[in-house]
């Protein structure tokens, strides 16, 4: 117990995350003096004064023979001191230490008594280090409790209780409980004290009580902090500017318009968050990392406000089937089976979104696709006022200023969504993002690629280690990795490290799928609706025209026939709500949410649509259309 040979005073360890105090109150201890208790607690017969005061209830309550022996041993006979028949004390205990002990090791049993009694009724422990006080008062235990009394779930239930599991902020405390679940194998106290301890690492190193956490322990935690740091420095790195390679590279043949409405974005960004912070990135007194746990959730916060705000959830991620039967296969699909045609362009977008993915190696966000307003006809030809300056175009602001209110998801937003600083602030940048020089659908295609980034590596960092007890608020991260970790459970039962899947994103996604499927069912007539098989003809969802579509068999199953039902022309809901006596034991609910595609098709993806001509996205006109002006690619 190294960490004890250096202690210098005792501490009281209060838990709940509140930093350890000082404590010199082993006369007397007013946490175990109970004025109507008939039992006084004595450190030995050489002590003049009863440190404690509680009831003898308490100790027969424990069965202890050794402690209802000495209760026993202790009574006081009526023909005792008057002061003892006045104060109703009944009971005198008397602890003494081992004579030939040092001092060091007469304190300790002595503290190790008070930590019993506050065991039993559930106080606060003191001790020279934590693991110190944990491992006596489990040999204590040991003494003095039955053999059927497991002692180590005995200590855990009370660390719970009192809120001592709780070692946030305190890396003593988090370096004791991490040694001491190490050695009673307590999985649950284990990740919970090698989670905060990887957090505090720095600080944690340097104290004197992490000689105490094994060697190989002291390596996993190493291990953790090296790969948490190196995660946290690549964020910073791309959120310090909201650069990312993946976004830049892919802009390189595009028109210069283009390139300068994504630096506006990514400059108003920043900007924003300058004011909100003074400096970005964030100046810290110390050297370091300048992001912290609390900065990442303010930062995803926003951000998810912002992907509510421009997400189309009616569109998700297609099939990645890469066979050569497969290869017109749509990238994207529409939520109710609709084929979703894709131009040049958004398959460039998801092309930017799969590289990135693969390069994080990370799941595909569900719905990768954003609102997209419609195109707007470039400008005139510019006229001069009469004062010589170059004339608005006031209708064509007008008509982006509509289109980016039209491609939004405004309406639906929940509170605190709505009132979220950065959507208020976005709204207002985009309908001043020089509408008069840029088309509003290349310039959201191109906001969305940054939020898309943005959210991924938020998702990275963000999530904590599943399973936490206690994940307040702290400002160091709590996403360790905890590979094969604790090293003596079995491959089926290690922890789980956090996941990415655990973000907004993918949780909001989840829960949208299961409240369809709670609230609908897909049926028409008797029945049952799948998925239509996808063609160069379907044309895609928009808000002006949203269609479901599903493909059936008749009673002979060898006719296939499609429906489509355009909510224009029946102003109704296609679904059949769930009846008041829910749903019919045969129901069979449509897919769940589909799995995130495995394998990317970053190249591939525009040799999907090179064979088939593009379904005429909504909103853009065709070729017979003249009265249209199609913006050059």
């Amino acid at each position: 117990m190294k960490g004890l040979e250096q202690a210098v005073n005792i501490k009281l360890w209060l838990g709940n995350g509140e930093p350890a105090k000082a404590w010199g109150k082993l006369k007397r201890d007013p946490e175990l003096w109970d004025e109507n208790g008939n039992t006084l607690i004595f450190f030995g017969r050489n002590y003049g004064d009863p440190s404690f005061r509680i009831c003898s209830s308490m100790i027969e309550e424990t069965r202890s023979a050794t402690l209802i022996g000495m209760l026993d041993r202790g009574t006081v006979h009526p023909e005792g001191p008057r002061e003892d028949q006045n104060s109703g004390v009944q009971h005198k205990l008397y602890f003494d230490a081992h004579p030939e002990g040092s001092k060091l090791d007469v304190l300790r049993y002595h503290v190790t008594t008070r930590n019993f009694f506050a065991f039993l009724i559930r106080k606060a422990l003191v001790g020279f280090t934590f693991y110190q006080a944990l491992v006596d008062l489990h040999k204590r235990l040991e003494e003095y409790l039955s053999p059927g009394i497991d002692k180590a779930v005995a200590i855990q239930s009370y660390l719970v209780m009192t809120g001592l599991l709780n070692v946030s902020n305190e890396p003593r405390a988090a370096a004791g409980l991490l040694a001491w679940s190490e050695d009673v194998r307590w999985n649950n106290g284990w990740r919970e004290a090698f989670a905060h301890s990887v957090g505090m690492y720095t600080e944690l190193s340097n104290l004197q009580e992490s000689a105490d956490i094994s060697i190989p322990t002291t390596a996993y935690l190493n291990r953790a902090h090296l790969e948490l740091k190196a995660r946290i420095h690549e964020a910073e790195d791309r959120l310090t500017t909201f650069y990312f390679d993946d976004a830049h590279f892919a802009q390189e043949d595009m028109p210069p318009t283009v390139r300068a409405a994504s630096v506006r974005f990514r400059t108003f960004l920043r900007q924003f968050y300058e004011k909100e912070y003074q400096t970005w990135p964030i100046r810290r007194e110390q050297p370091g990392l300048w992001l912290d746990r609390i900065v990442v959730s303010r930062l995803q916060e926003d951000l998810n406000a912002l992907y509510e705000y421009n997400v189309d959830r009616k569109v998700e991620w297609g099939n990645d089937d890469e066979s050569e039967g497969r290869k017109n296969r749509a990238l994207l699909k529409s939520a109710n089976g609709l084929n979703f045609g894709l131009d040049g362009e958004d398959v460039r977008m998801l092309n930017v979104l799969q590289n990135l993915d693969c390069r994080l190696n990370a799941s595909h966000v569900p719905h990768p696709y954003p609102l997209l307003p419609a195109s707007v006809p470039g400008p005139a030809p510019v006229k001069k006022s009469a004062f010589g300056g170059k004339k608005k175009d006031k209708v064509r602001e007008s008509r982006i200023a509509h289109a980016y209110a039209d491609a939004s998801n405004a309406s639906e937003l929940s509170r605190e969504h709505a009132e979220n600083d950065l959507v208020e602030a976005f709204v207002g940048f985009e309908k001043a993002d020089q509408p008069g020089d840029v088309d509003p659908r290349e310039a959201r295609r191109e906001r969305w690629i940054i939020i898309y980034c943005v959210l991924q590596t938020l998702a990275g960092i963000s999530v904590d280690v599943p399973d936490l007890s206690f994940d307040g608020d702290v400002s160091y991260f709590l996403n360790m990795r905890l590979q094969g970790l604790p090293p003596w459970s079995p491959p089926d039962k290690i922890f789980m490290d956090a996941s990415r899947e655990q973000s907004h994103c993918w949780t909001t996604a989840r829960e949208l799928v299961g409240d369809h499927v709670e609230r609908w069912t897909l049926r028409k007539g008797s029945t049952w609706c799948a998925k239509s098989e996808v063609t160069a003809q379907s044309r895609p969802l928009s808000a002006e025209s949203q269609s479901d579509t599903c493909t059936s068999l008749d009673s002979n199953q060898d006719v296939a026939y499609t429906q489509i039902e355009a909510h224009e022309a029946c102003r109704k809901d296609d679904l059949s709500p769930v009846t008041e006596a829910g749903l019919s034991p045969d129901s069979s609910f449509p897919p769940v949410y589909p799995s995130l595609p495995a394998k990317f098709a970053a190249v591939a993806g525009i040799d999907r649509y090179s064979t088939k001509p593009l379904p005429i996205r909504p909103n853009q006109g065709s070729k017979r259309d003249p009265e249209i002006e199609h913006p050059k690619r």
